[in-house]
Order: structure tokens, then C-alpha cells, then sequence
């Protein structure tokens, strides 16, 4: 049935996170199609980008819906925990009132270290290229890119689960900026600084937010601040 095919893709996509199992031929690594792959995987770091905005939630500025589940929880259901969450989530103070935000201000050490993580955008960024790639080139089974393209239209029209992912791409790709402005008020950027590294965070997708995650000035910490 449609329910049980789209259950077993659900499946075998998960088998193949991030690309692991078949880069490494594990024998249980189930063969899916390769731009189907590459599209799931593709978002999964997109949406583990989302960890950067991690400051976000802070014990200063809770929010109606915790930001770290979110993002954990969109790892599984993409788009369906970051759209409430942007919904309800609570204002950023105006800049002149901010006043300095410091890495140890955001809630839990985990999340600090991992929204704070400078390598967190090219770690993701790389990951997505080369989802790029793997669906372009790997299983060579699938014939070249004409024929593997074609095939992946055909299966999208009859695939709920890789139609929902090319919906999840658009959200991200809508909303990946939404963050950035209340970011660099934190980090002390003015509005009318850091124009081009904050246009490509809001108008190039995927790229876009892992150059800006990358580049961005750094939360100071206490630590550093009292020495």
C-alpha cells in the first residue's frame, strides 16, 4: 500500500543520514534514489543550521516554545517545528536596549556550545554539497543526469514523502533570514553593517546561512570580557 511504501522510504532514507551507510557499504545501507538522497540530506543540514540561532533563547528572552527541541525535533519533522516556533517565539529587544549578550546567556551549555561553534556552517555546508553531488553522480544504476532527473520527476508525482521534502526546501529557503537581523543586534552589528555577509545569509539559500555562520562576529564570553 502507499502507506506502507512511504513508511519503508521514511525508513531507508533515515538508514542513509547524512550518507554514512552507503559512503561506508554497510550492508544494511538500503539503495534509494540517489537525488532523492541527496534532497533529504540536503535539508537535514539546513535544518541543523537552525542550531546556529541557538542565542535565539536565552534566560533573558524565553520563548513560548523551547528553540533547542525545535531544532532537534527538526531533524525529524523539518518545517513543522520551525514555522510555530517562528510564530510564537518571543521579540528581540530593540538594539539600544539589548545591551551585551554573552555566550554563557543562552539557555543550556550544550546549546551554547553548539550555536557558538564556528565550524558549525562549513560542516553543513559541506554536508550539503556533497548531497549535491551524490545526487548528481552516485549509483551510477540510475543513468546520467537526464535520465536520473527524469526519473526523480516521475517519482516525485507519485511520492508524498519526496514531494513534502521539496515544500521543506521552499520553507527554508523563505525563512533561513528571518533570524539574522535579531542576530547581528546581538553581536553588536549595527543595521547598516555587514550588508553583503547579511544579504547572503537572507537571499542566498542553504550557501547563504552557512557563509554567515561562519563569518559572523562571535558572542563574547564572560570569561573573556573580565580578563
Amino acid at each position: 500500500s502507499l502507506e506502507q511504501r512511504t513508511w519503508e522510504e521514511v525508513f531507508n532514507l533515515s538508514l542513509n543520514f547524512f550518507l554514512v551507510s552507503p559512503l561506508l557499504h554497510l550492508p544494511f545501507a538500503p539503495v534509494v534514489h540517489p537525488m532523492l538522497e541527496g534532497v533529504f540530506n540536503v535539508l537535514l543540514a539546513w535544518a541543523a543550521m537552525f542550531a546556529g540561532f541557538l542565542s535565539d533563547e536565552r534566560k533573558d528572552k524565553p520563548n513560548l516554545l523551547t528553540f533547542g527541541p525545535i531544532v532537534v525535533g527538526m531533524q525529524f519533522l523539518t518545517s513543522a517545528f520551525l514555522l510555530p516556533y517562528l510564530a510564537f517565539r518571543s521579540p528581540e529587544r530593540d538594539s539600544e536596549d539589548i545591551g551585551t549578550v554573552f555566550k554563557e546567556d543562552i539557555s543550556g551549555d550544550i546549546q551554547a556550545t553548539v550555536a557558538e561553534w564556528r565550524p558549525l556552517g562549513a560542516l553543513l555546508g559541506g554536508v550539503g554539497s556533497g548531497a549535491i553531488v551524490w545526487s548528481l553522480i552516485a549509483r551510477p544504476e540510475f543513468g546520467g543526469f537526464n535520465e536520473r532527473w527524469s526519473s526523480f520527476i516521475d517519482l516525485l508525482s507519485i511520492d508524498r514523502v519526496g514531494s513534502s521534502f521539496i515544500v521543506d526546501l521552499a520553507i527554508f529557503a523563505l525563512f533561513q533570514g528571518w533570524f539574522v537581523d535579531d542576530d547581528l543586534s546581538r553581536r553588536g552589528v549595527a543595521e547598516e553593517e555587514l550588508m553583503v555577509l547579511r544579504n547572503a545569509a537572507k537571499f542566498i539559500p542553504f550557501f547563504g546561512l552557512a557563509a554567515y555562520l561562519t563569518f559572523r562576529p562571535a558572542l563574547p564570553s564572560i570569561e573573556e570580557s573580565s580578563n
